[in-house]
């Protein structure tokens, strides 16, 4: 499923929850450009959420140490066992002499970060910034 048709089936999912009386879920995609906090803030926003929520991590400069590694793999796993998609940035990968082998299993890989922060941001999500 490529990402056009990921998007539409959301926005299908989203339509007829809807119709059934749910809230759309609130989406928030939180910039990690330091690996500290954002486990505690992902869970506290899921936590205290009163309605459904889609969260997507977005690590890119200082934050791929989050994502790097198995010293990584508990704090990336606590992520992913709130239901955020935890995502990094190939340009911080690649400034960073890494490929995208070394991240945690789980971890998705965007183009930018800078460039999926503002595309979030311009499809309606919240911009949760951390650092």
């Amino acid at each position: 499923m490529n990402a056009e048709n990921a998007e539409n089936a959301e926005a299908a999912r989203a339509a007829r929850a809807a119709r059934a009386g749910f809230p759309a879920p609130v989406r928030a995609v939180v910039a990690a450009p330091e690996p500290d906090r954002v486990v505690r803030a992902v869970q506290n926003l899921v936590a205290a959420a009163d309605r459904p929520v889609e969260v997507e991590v977005v690590a890119y400069g200082a934050g791929l140490d989050l994502v790097l590694g198995e010293e990584s793999g508990e704090q990336v796993t606590r992520l992913l066992e709130t239901g955020a998609r935890v995502l990094a940035c190939a340009n911080s990968l690649s400034g960073r002499g890494l490929t995208a082998d070394i991240l945690v299993a789980g971890v998705g890989v965007v183009p930018a970060a800078v460039w999926h922060l503002a595309l979030r941001q311009h499809e309606g999500w919240s911009l949760v910034p951390l650092g």
